[in-house]
């Protein structure tokens, strides 16, 4: 079977909660401190995923956002009414913080607006481009210990989650992910803690969620670098 580095730019890694990026202009919304809010963004973000992407699959087209997932969340539903983690105050515009203490102060529509317009409209248009007609790796990493604003049924943490759906991820390519991470040693489970995979048009589509303890210490380390080397030889799906 054909790797996922094999494919070269037919495809797309999407690292969304990468960024760390809180632009000046912007920090006077948040009510937490500079030392405070730093440390929510790095707590926060799926630290070194676009690293993590670009070293598995150097070919590969990476869609990272421009800023953190605290300014603007480009994976969540552009509406509250539709997005679940809204009801903690994580929806596209975040209010809380990942202990579910108030991080921001409200903010008007049009600021609302504004915020979709410079940083959530864009980047999925970008991401869109990309994917279009390609294989998408949407890439993540979570805590070993659930967050008190996880919903309920998070506490089985498998090193590997291979996030799928019906319409894009193909049966014999999720098994043959999951038999390759098996056979790396790793735990791995389909749809737990996190399910499903984003559709942005393309032609087959994974989710890959890391437990953060297998990052170790980050790029350069001994683990980062088995990791990598993991998911540099991982399977891709059958040809279209």
């Amino acid at each position: 079977m054909m790797t996922l580095a094999d494919l070269a730019d037919g495809l797309v890694v999407h690292a969304p909660h990468a960024s760390l990026v809180i632009p000046p202009q912007l920090r006077c919304q948040f009510i937490h401190g500079e030392a405070a809010l730093t440390r929510e963004a790095h707590l926060s973000a799926d630290l070194w995923t676009d690293r993590l992407g670009s070293e598995a699959w150097p070919r590969a087209g990476l869609i990272v956002p421009e800023v953190s997932r605290l300014v603007v969340d480009v994976e969540r539903y552009e509406s509250d009414a539709c997005e679940p983690m809204s009801r903690v105050g994580r929806g596209v515009i975040y209010t809380h913080d990942h202990e579910g203490v108030r991080l921001r102060s409200d903010l008007s529509e049009a600021e609302r607006e504004r915020l979709l317009l410079d940083y959530y409209t864009p980047h999925w248009r970008r991401l869109r481009a990309a994917a279009a007609g390609a294989v998408l790796v949407d890439l993540h990493s979570y805590p070993e210990t659930p967050w008190r604003i996880e919903p309920a049924g998070g506490s089985i943490r498998p090193q590997i989650d291979l996030g799928t759906d019906e319409a894009l991820t193909p049966p014999a390519w999720a098994e043959a992910l999951a038999r390759h991470f098996h056979s790396a040693g790793l735990s791995v489970a389909f749809n737990t803690p996190y399910a499903g995979v984003i559709d942005a048009g393309a032609r087959a589509a994974v989710m890959i969620e890391i437990r953060r303890d297998l990052m170790g210490g980050g790029p350069g380390t001994d683990a980062f670098g088995r990791l990598s080397g993991i998911l540099g030889t991982a399977p891709g799906p059958p040809p279209p």
